[in-house]
């Protein structure tokens, strides 16, 4: 194995006639006694890694996914303040993502800051302050809920702007760097079979449903990560696209599988736990492009 690729492991979704018959689903809640909390059920993997550190940069219109500078104005003690998240950060993401795709109107809808806890992913039965990497491959949207989303946003103008090309995007970065513990691994778009490799599945919260698309694992898959990565490094990756060719209810093109890896050579905590920031943006176009 060569100098810019790893072997690690992650964990996908097993491949179970359950699902022919039944969508899967996961509580992020705790359910009435005897009541399954999710009808997931996973398998880890081996996959190689490459580094574009040392490969090269990835090209977003092959692989769904770049790694662009993005100079913050942000400081460290920044991210933990909401209202300069909101004021500062959310606002300098909006206009790098209509800088880069030439969008007539950026939504961004969510974002989460993560934290890793020391024993992460040991379970220690107690509720985190921070959301956690996540080890479980996955897709965080299928085009049905983002037109959904859409809808539920822009209640008057929906009918008006799904008349054009809408995308949906994750931008994540670090707060901390070098990122030397559980960093994000990515798949390139044109490594999946969408008729094949993906399976949408309920992530089922107290009050509301996302519906997101789990991994069925494939050696065709082409795994990326960006060794020692810093808080002016942030991923671009493709979630959901009405264009080109996307149909709701038919497999989806050109989306980004991604997940937290652990890297082999490091032992757990000896660096300090990952620290980082994500966000999910709904880009508009005044025509279809």
């Amino acid at each position: 194995m060569g100098t810019n690729m790893i072997q690690t492991t992650a964990h996908f979704l097993e491949r179970n006639q359950l699902y022919k018959t039944e969508k899967p689903y996961s509580l992020r809640f705790s359910p009435p006694e005897g009541f399954p909390r999710q009808s997931t059920k996973l398998e880890e993997h081996e996959i190689d890694v490459q580094d574009v550190r040392t490969a090269g940069p990835l090209s977003y219109a092959t692989e769904g996914c770049t790694v662009l500078d993005f100079q913050s104005l942000m400081e460290y003690d920044d991210y933990y303040d909401e209202e300069k998240v909101k004021d500062v950060y959310l606002r300098e993401v909006a206009n790098l993502l209509r800088d880069y795709f030439g969008a007539s109107k950026v939504q961004i809808f969510e974002h989460r800051v993560r934290k890793r806890h020391v024993k992460f992913p040991l379970a220690t039965g107690e509720s985190y302050q921070y959301d956690q990497p996540t080890s479980v491959t996955h897709v965080d949207t299928t085009l049905e809920w983002v037109l959904s989303m859409v809808s539920r946003l822009n209640p008057e103008r929906s009918e008006e702007m799904l008349k054009h090309r809408v995308q949906c995007v994750n931008v994540w970065k670090p707060i901390k760097g070098p990122v030397k513990d559980w960093p994000l691994a990515l798949c390139s778009a044109g490594s999946i079979n969408p008729t094949e490799d993906l399976e949408p599945c309920d992530l089922v919260y107290a009050d509301y449903v996302v519906e997101n698309m789990q991994i069925y694992h494939t050696d065709k898959q082409k795994w990326f990560y960006l060794s020692d990565q810093m808080p002016n490094e942030a991923w671009i990756f493709l979630q959901a696209d009405t264009q080109p060719g996307a149909v709701p209810g038919e497999p989806p093109t050109e989306i980004v599988p991604h997940v937290a890896i652990p890297i082999p050579e490091v032992i757990l905590g000896e660096y300090p736990p990952r620290e980082s920031i994500e966000l999910r943006a709904l880009l508009f176009y005044e025509t279809s492009q």
